[in-house]
This record gives C-alpha cells, structure tokens and sequence, in this order.
C-alpha cells in the first residue's frame, strides 16, 4: 500500500520500506539526541513486522528517503518510537503524512490510541506532536546519563470503543466545554416574579429584565405547578385570574413525590424559616416557598427567581447544600458601569475604530451587519438583540469604522457572576477586519478587573474565519459542543509564591480549574504543569502554553529569570495596556494587538529568550515615573535591518520608520515580540531597584538580564 501525496509517498509495505533500510539507520545515527540509539538491526526486525514507513520523493532516480516512522504495537495502543525527517525536506509536512498513514491504519485494526515519548527540552519536536492533536498524559524522568523529564503523549483515535473516550485533546486541554455553564440554566420563577410585571410596580423593570434575558438565550426559564395552587388559593370567586393564563405559556415541572417532598421539606425549612419551623407556626406562603426550592431540587434545574429576600440570604447555603441557585431578578440587568465613554483606537492607516454604545441611530445598521452574515430576522431580534435600544437586560456596543457600523457586540447580564456571555459579529469584508475583531475583543476583556478571572464564551455567526483567527491569539478556544462558540478563561494577574493560594482559590472557584497546591520551581518554559479541568481529569499542561489560554496570566514562579527594558513616558502611553489615568485621546495603535513589538538596537538581542519576563522601566524624563511600571512576556525576538523592515513589524509598536534612528546608530534592529502586558499596581522606583542591583544609570539605559532573584525582588515590591 502506498499513500500519495504529491511528489511524496508514505511506503507501508515492508517489500518496498525494506529498500531504504539503510537511509534510515544513517538518517537516525544524525541525531541521536532527538532519537536515541538503536541498533542497525531492529530497523530491519520493524520493517518485517510491518512497523516501519518510509517517505519516499519520488524522482527520476526512482525515489530518495524522505523521512521515516518507525512504532511499536501493543494491541489496543501503539507507541511510536522515531518519526525523522532531513532538513533538506522539512517544512512539507512529511511527518504529518507519516502519522495520518499510521492512524489510519491503527483505526482500521480498532486500536484505541497512539502514544509517544518526547524529552521536554525539545520545543520544536514537542510543537509537532501537539499540533498532530497529541496532549500531554504524563511526565517522567528519563535516563540517568542525561537526566531528561519526558513527556509521554497521547493521542485518542476514533475507533468504536466499549468505553468513551477521555475527552481530552491538545486543542483544548483544559477541558472548557465541561466547565458549569456551558449551555442554558434554566431557573424556575417564583410568583412574586409574575406579580412584578405589573406596570405600577416599584420592580417592574427589573422582572421585565428577566423575560428579556430569556428572549436572549442567555437562560430558560419555566414554572413548578405550585404555583397555580397558589393563584387559586389567593383567586377572588367567581373572577377569572389572568395571570393563570399566562403561566401556562411556560414550560411546567410537578412537584417531587411524597417521599421527596418529606426528605427536603424539614431540610429547607430548618435553612430557610428556621424560627417558624422549630415553633411550628410556617405559613401557606411559606410552604409553597419550600414547594418552589424543593422542585427545583428534585428536577435538577439551575435554582429559582426570586424576590423573596428570607431565601436569598439563604442563597450561599442553598447553592452548598443542594447545587440549587437562589438568585434576585437585579442580576439580570446589565452593569451600567461598562456603558459609558467611547472608546476610539488608532489604526495602521488614517482609519479611526470608535466602540460606543449602541443607539437607536445604529439600528438600521446593525440588522444590516446581521443579515449579511446570514443571521435571520428572528435571531437578530431575540439573540443579537438588534432592536434592543435601552434594554436593561444587556449591553449593546459598535464598532465604527470612520462612522460607519462594522462590528456589533452584544453583553447580556452576568446572571452567574463571573460567567461572561456575548455575541459578537465582524463584517469580514472591510479591509482593517482584524483591527475591528481585535477593538471588539479588547472590550470583552475589560469586563473582568485586573486580578480578576473570569469565564469568557463567544457566539459568533457562521464564517467569521477573521474573528477566529484574531480570538486565537487572545487565547480562545473553540467549543466541541456549540460548533460557532468559542471560549476562555482570563486570569488578570500575576501567580507568585505569595499569592499561590489566594490566586489558585480563584482559578478553582471561577474557571473550575485546578493548579498544584504549591507553586513548582521554574525550570523552562516548556516544562509542564498539572493541571486538573472541570471534568476531574488530570492533564499536564506546558507553562507556556498556560499562559497563553488564560492571558494575560503570567506564571511568576521561583527560578523564572527575566529582562529590564527602557521606555520613554511618550511610547509608554501608546504600547502598554490598561493606563491608571483615563484619557480622552485615541489609544495607540498597537494596544490593539495583543501581540505587541518593542524595537531596540541589534546589540540586545542576545539579552531575550522565549518566556523571559519582560519589565519595562519608564524613564523620569518628561515627566516620566523612573519606574518599573509594567509586566509581560517574552515570545520571540528577532533581527531586522531597516530597508527590509514591513508593516508587520512596525504596526504592533509605537515607532514608524522616521523614529528608528532614536534607538541606535545601528541599520539593523532587535524586535521583541511580546503579550500578556500587565501594569505592575505599584511602580517599583529608581530606589528600589539600585537596592536589588538593576538601578544603575548605565542599565537603565539599554535592555539588561534580570536573575531569578532580581524578578522575584522587583514582583515583590511591585504587587
């Protein structure tokens, strides 16, 4: 059997494998630190078994070694133990079509899964074999001449199995679709709800903001049938009640059975009336409270809407004891705290991006927008909330570009606390799409405070290939369960050996997600870190790529070294995020990337490495603070001479080609590619950082390396 692919084709077949024997026990002796030692003879012992494949390209020489796979198989699992490709003939996905052979294989023989082993400290080989949808399962320590951590990783084929598989994929290893919330909760309603739609009553817009909340998918909502018995208890004779009518239009659960309602009644009871119970003295009124809280229980529904204060104290209790929400109709409406100023971005050309909230004016606009992304009259008015001006229930913004509507995003309210739900829609044919996806997702961020985390999920209309691609690098992940949604969690601060616990709690309570009980030493960034999802399961997690799906959380972790960089006051203003004081000016550029470039002179280069922390120090020139004032992190950096320099390297930094000059003689530039920007809360000043030797006149100057001992300094005195 032979698999084509173009001028390469993946040899199966050990009559024609057997050919190359000798390539590929030359082509394994080349880097014996990649893959070890074997001897020439069990190349020859795998590809009589079957457990060899070659690439071949094909030529007018007949064909020359392209790379090989070479496996072990141990039903239900195979382990590969090299896959190898020259570098005269990488970068065309060779292996890729090495392993697409052998996984096919391996589901037609109904294995189970594929594993391989890979030492830590090879990022290149370990960013294969995730990006070919292999997570990471364990860690161990390899042989004692080298004294390597392995990473044993996994790979699930889809092969019909007696057992589901485990659910967890290099995509998303952090398991987000099991995180609470992922679909609607659907809360029951208590009567004092209905009553409060009533024109004239004090809280008539606030239970009207329940219904819209409904109208918006952000819930569902329905009726236990207690509450008819309580409308005919409190009926005038012979007077039909509208309201009966009215709750018939929503979904209705029974009661729970005689046993149930005799297990929960004294439980709730205690909780909630705790005084009227023990004296025997509860109410009609009370006893269909109990009725409400009981049914929700016995269904396992979401909770129960309400007004009625005395079970809303008990709502901590309610939610420990019976996983039952007691919530007031108030959280359904939208936090008026991020409505106000506009928002307006520079961008790359003479463009102006402005995010405002949307009006009455826009409205034409908007459905516009929608209809264009195929997003029906109805969805647009009840999901997307196109005709909602001055709804309570949600948060509405534009994006306009020059004026002109080309972006919409929809925030209804927070109903599970921390929980951030929108609908967010870009028009894919304007020019500057990404810059107008990127202002949108900026504002989303915003929500959530600085040392704060949130849960962030994204309903996008079909074919916003531009929103994904620009969501992936704020950390998104797509959904398995909701095919256009796409999710996060964002974590606004920095972890230390002091803030471990504090900081661990919130990731736990809020994203479900749980990190080790101590913070380990650092010893690369590619190291990997346990990490227990939502659904319990157990994964190991590259720190690297942590920071990257909760951004724009930083590991700050003992042993972690870093860098100090000058800034001037002028270019600070412009690169860095989230500035203390509010400003009425456009906002730079380049805060609209979370990607961003800090350019210096060539000589600096040696002074970055991936994952090194990234300081900046603001100059008390102009004004300047003559402080570090700033965090982040380093992704890359790279050498550019100024002839050759595109708008990909200048956009995401402060300079243009005129200011270049101002940062070295030299024609050739360093670029520092940088993310997870964050504003230390307290400056750490010129003072400070002589006392822990980085403060010097001729350091401060120029990038300097920063020991672990000095980063951990400067974080403990800054936060």
């Amino acid at each position: 059997m032979a698999i084509n692919a173009g001028m390469i084709k993946a040899l199966t077949e050990p009559s024609t494998v057997s050919e190359f024997l000798g390539a590929v026990a030359q082509a394994a002796d080349s880097d014996r630190d990649a893959l070890g030692f074997f001897p020439r003879s069990v190349y020859g012992d795998f590809c009589r078994k079957g457990q060899l494949f070659v690439a071949r390209e094909s030529g007018s020489d007949g064909g020359v070694y392209a790379g090989h796979l070479l496996f072990d198989l141990r039903f239900p699992k195979a382990h590969v133990r090299q896959i190898y490709v020259p570098k005269t003939h990488r970068g065309r996905k060779i292996g890729q079509k090495l392993l697409t052979a052998l996984k096919s294989m391996l589901t037609d023989g109904q294995f189970i899964s594929i594993h391989a082993r890979v030492a830590e400290d090879l990022r290149d080989a370990n960013k294969f074999w995730e990006a070919q949808g292999f997570y990471a399962q364990r860690v161990e320590v390899g042989g004692g001449s080298r004294n390597r951590i392995i990473v044993v990783r996994a790979h699930e084929l889809d092969t019909p199995q007696l057992f589901a598989s485990s659910g967890i994929s290099a995509a998303d290893p952090l398991g987000l679709d099991a995180v609470e919330g992922g679909g609607k909760p659907l809360y029951l309603l208590d009567l004092n709800v209905f009553f409060d739609l009533g024109p004239r009553r004090p809280r008539h817009e606030l239970a009207m903001s329940v219904f819209r909340a409904e109208r918006m998918q952000a819930c569902s909502l329905a009726v236990s049938s207690e509450i008819e018995t309580e409308l005919n208890r409190t009926a005038h004779d012979g007077k039909t009640d509208p309201m009966l009518s009215f709750v018939g239009t929503l979904a209705k659960f029974s009661r729970p059975p005689a046993e149930e309602w005799a297990r929960l009644m004294p439980m709730l009871a205690t909780l909630v009336f705790s005084e009227r119970y023990a004296s025997g003295s509860l109410s009609d009124n009370d006893r269909s409270d109990l009725m409400h809280l009981a049914t929700a229980i016995y269904h396992g529904l979401s909770g129960l809407i309400t007004s009625d204060i005395r079970i809303l104290d008990r709502a901590p209790e309610l939610r420990q004891q019976f996983s039952v929400d007691a919530i007031s109709p108030e959280l359904f409406q939208a936090e008026p705290a991020h409505t106000v100023d506009p928002v307006v971005h520079e961008m790359h050309s003479t463009d102006i991006i402005e995010v405002q909230v949307a009006s009455s004016t826009h409205t034409a606009e908007i459905r516009r927008l929608l209809t264009t992304l195929c997003i029906d009259n109805a969805t647009q008015v009840h999901q997307w909330a196109a005709t909602d001006s001055g709804s309570s229930a949600c948060v509405r913004h534009v994006a306009l570009l020059n004026g002109v509507v080309a972006g919409y995003i929809v925030l209804p309210a927070k109903i599970r606390g921390n929980e951030i739900r929108a609908h967010v829609a870009v028009d894919e044919l304007q020019e500057s799409v990404h810059e107008i996806a990127q202002s949108l997702l900026l504002h989303v961020l915003s929500v959530v405070g600085p040392g704060e985390v949130g849960r962030i999920r994204l309903s996008c209309p079909p074919r916003q290939a531009s929103l994904r691609e620009v969501a992936a690098t704020f950390g998104y992940v797509a959904s398995t369960s909701m095919s256009n949604d796409l999710q996060k969690i964002v974590a606004k601060g920095r972890f230390t050996e002091r803030n471990w616990a504090a900081t661990r709690d919130s990731l736990a309570a809020v994203g479900k997600l749980g990190l080790p009980d101590t913070p380990p030493a650092f010893r690369h960034i590619d190291q990997q870190v346990s990490v227990i999802r939502p659904d319990s399961q157990k994964v190991l997690v590259s720190i690297f790529k942590l920071e990257s799906l909760l951004a724009p959380m930083l590991l700050c972790l003992p042993g972690r070294e870093g860098v100090m960089v000058p800034i001037r006051k002028h270019f600070e203003e412009h690169l860095l995020a989230d500035s203390p004081q509010d400003t009425f000016l456009p906002r730079g550029k380049a805060q609209l990337a979370p990607l961003r470039h800090y350019l210096s002179d060539k000589k600096t280069m040696k002074n970055f490495a991936r994952g090194d922390l990234l300081f900046f120090y603001e100059s008390g020139k102009n004004k300047g603070a003559g402080a570090v004032i700033a965090v982040g992190r380093v992704l890359r950096a790279y050498l550019r001479d100024e002839s050759a320099m595109q708008a990909g390297d200048l956009a995401p930094s402060v300079l243009d080609r005129s200011q270049l000059s101002s940062i070295g003689v030299s024609k050739t530039k360093t670029i520092t590619v940088f993310d997870n920007i964050l504003r230390l809360p307290r400056p750490v000043p010129l003072h400070e950082l002589r006392s822990i030797g980085c403060g010097e006149a001729h350091q401060l100057i120029t990038s300097q390396r920063l020991s672990s001992e000095q980063v951990q300094a400067i974080l403990d005195k800054g936060l």
